[in-house]
């Protein structure tokens, strides 16, 4: 019999997670308003591609979806797609991002960051959260990806794409049955981070483009937030903004919304943010952990 905590976090989790079948036993697994998971099942295991916000209890969605062995895969280090991670035992992430997960976020640093802006304006938090709860221990990735690794799930495979740019690490992931893409947040509909210290615009440019030499293999981009499936069309759509980023000056307004001033550059249908010029961008990783660095390595 499940203990009350257990009947809770799962009543919890099922009231908050929405969950669609994306393609063939591919569920998109949405905190709705924050970001989305991907489950991709194979015959033999799972893959969970990122973990997200760990606002309630994932674990009891996927147990009721996933094959009894899953592997984490997740997409970057950034905090939104991996707080999840430590109700798991098997997670991969690209060999040089393997140790900012392995740091942990207190309570303090989540509320100023992400989860007091919640409570004030939205997007929404689950029923009955207890935000003085919320914060991230860590988690250990056993392997380290890299780009063209292949991880076999019994019947599917999945084929890990390095495509820096947002983060020095960030991976794709392709599902070769179906053509489907989780991208985590190199492409979506909206605004696309490109004002981080760690990340690179000629590096995303390039990674949108092997994306494009290889369209014939992908058939939808799952992303990381908002809405999903997208087209293939949007890889061009990000592609033309770094481009015109790369071939001179574009109209480009000044905003200070993550609390110093960043360029905002306009594309069809998504925006991309970059660092004023002389800037070296925004410095996540030193909000996340003031004392203890204060840029990423």
């Amino acid at each position: 019999m499940p203990s009350a905590f257990q009947s809770r976090s799962h009543r919890l989790a099922v009231s908050w997670f929405r969950i669609k079948e994306v393609a063939d036993q591919i569920f998109a697994i949405e905190e709705p308003g924050h970001v989305q998971s991907y489950l991709v099942n194979g015959d033999r295991r799972s893959a969970l591609i990122d973990t997200g916000l760990g606002l309630a209890p994932l674990h009891p969605v996927v147990d009721e979806l996933a094959q009894p062995e899953i592997v984490v895969l997740n997409t970057h280090w950034h905090f939104d797609h991996v707080m999840g991670n430590p109700a798991f035992e098997t997670i991969a992430i690209a060999g040089e991002e393997r140790r900012l997960i392995q740091r942990a976020i207190d309570n303090a640093t989540l509320r100023r960051i992400y989860i007091d802006a919640c409570l004030v304006s939205g997007p929404p938090l689950p029923p009955g959260f207890d935000p003085q709860c919320c914060r991230f221990p860590g988690s250990v990735a056993a392997r380290p990806l890299a780009d063209g690794d292949t991880i076999d799930l019994g019947g599917r495979t999945l084929i890990a794409l390095a495509t820096p740019g947002h983060t020095r690490g960030s991976m794709s992931f392709l599902d070769t049955r179906t053509g489907a893409l989780a991208c985590g947040d190199l492409v979506y509909a909206g605004t696309l981070y490109a004002h981080f210290t760690d990340s690179d615009t000629e590096a995303y440019r390039q990674s949108l483009e092997a994306l494009l030499d290889r369209a014939g293999d992908i058939r939808q981009i799952l992303p990381g937030h908002n809405r999903y499936p997208l087209t293939t069309d949007w890889l061009g759509k990000a592609h033309q903004v770094f481009t015109a980023l790369r071939e001179g000056p574009s109209a480009a307004e000044t905003t200070s919304a993550w609390g110093a001033p960043v360029r905002r550059h306009h594309g069809d249908q998504l925006d991309l943010l970059t660092p004023v010029p002389g800037s070296a961008g925004i410095d996540l990783a030193a909000r996340l952990w003031p004392e203890r660095t204060r840029s990423v390595q």
